[in-house]
């Protein structure tokens, strides 16, 4: 699986690296954004950095930086106004899209390289995965 996967990249991490550094986000910034795109509703920061195994500070000073960049929104929980609740900006989703975009430009050079019969096959063997999880 992991050459699979070096495979279907080749060529795509220099792009992603490349957006990462004119948009200046670091890579747990982006874990952070991801994490937060997969929830349905908003998260706690506490949750946040139970989901990245990270520090409650390190999760706070991360939601900090995106949201001076205007990447995430923050308020006050209903029921407790202690706990802080984040969730995506569509500039957030924007960006995602363009992250996940450079990092399938990979997986399209890689699959353009298919003959019919292995992409048929391919597209196949995909139906027969789950479709996507939500948190």
């Amino acid at each position: 699986m992991l050459d699979l996967w070096r495979q279907i990249l080749a060529g795509s991490t220099r792009d992603l690296y490349r957006l990462l550094a004119e948009v200046d986000l670091s890579m747990t910034q982006l874990k952070m954004l991801h994490v937060l795109m997969e929830c349905e509703k908003e998260s706690s920061v506490k949750e946040l950095a139970e989901e990245l195994s990270m520090s409650l500070p390190n999760a706070s000073r991360t939601i900090d930086g995106l949201l001076q960049r205007g990447l995430v929104e923050r308020r006050e929980d209903e029921h407790d106004r202690r706990v802080k609740r984040v969730g995506p900006t569509p500039a957030a989703r924007a960006l995602i899209d363009r992250v996940d975009t450079a990092r399938l430009h990979g997986l399209a050079a890689w699959a353009a390289e298919l003959s019919p019969v292995q992409r048929t096959s391919l597209l196949d063997a995909l139906s027969l995965l789950p479709k996507e999880r939500r948190r």
